[in-house]
């Protein structure tokens, strides 16, 4: 197969690609929605990052095996740890670094005790990442990351987020 064939092969993979992944991403959406009974909604700079938002009313959850997106882990911590209070897209400002906006912060009484970083392939060594990492460490709250492109089995990260948030 010549270089052009090639191109062509690698655009056309990537449009559908793309197609199906949002196609995928949008079903998965309104399949959390809909289970746990919430909507979709931005994060919000009018709410304080250590504050915990209402927990779900339904943990009525399949988790799928794989986990290889946001919806992913966001059912798995909705319907495994259903004593923790999980907030999104938490400032790293609010911690007192600079650097990637952690995707979840997980509380027990009111209180940060962990953050999870979900990593796209080679994207661990930027200074995002970095900053995003040492200021959680510089506080003393567990940060744990996963990355994306790995298999990250239901136990796995169960596991590790067990281990992370043990009391």
């Amino acid at each position: 197969m010549g270089l052009f064939d090639r191109i062509v092969v690698s655009t056309i993979g990537k449009v559908v690609g793309d197609a199906l992944q949002e196609a995928v991403k949008s079903n998965v959406n309104e399949a959390v929605n809909h289970l746990t009974g919430r909507t979709e909604t931005p994060a919000s700079a009018d709410r304080p990052d250590f504050l915990p938002p209402q927990q779900p009313t339904s943990t009525n959850t399949t988790v799928p095996t794989g986990l290889s997106s946001r919806d992913g882990f966001r059912l798995l911590l909705a319907s495994t740890f259903p004593e923790l209070a999980v907030r999104e897209d938490i400032d790293v400002a609010s911690l007192g670094g600079q650097g990637k906006p952690y995707d979840f912060g997980l509380y027990r009484d009111n209180r940060l005790v962990g953050v999870i970083m979900l990593t796209p392939h080679n994207r661990d060594n930027n200074r995002a990442f970095k900053g995003a990492k040492e200021a959680a460490q510089a506080i003393g709250v567990p940060f744990i990351n996963f990355y994306l492109h790995m298999p990250n089995e239901p136990g796995y990260v169960e596991a590790r987020i067990r281990s992370m948030v043990a009391p």
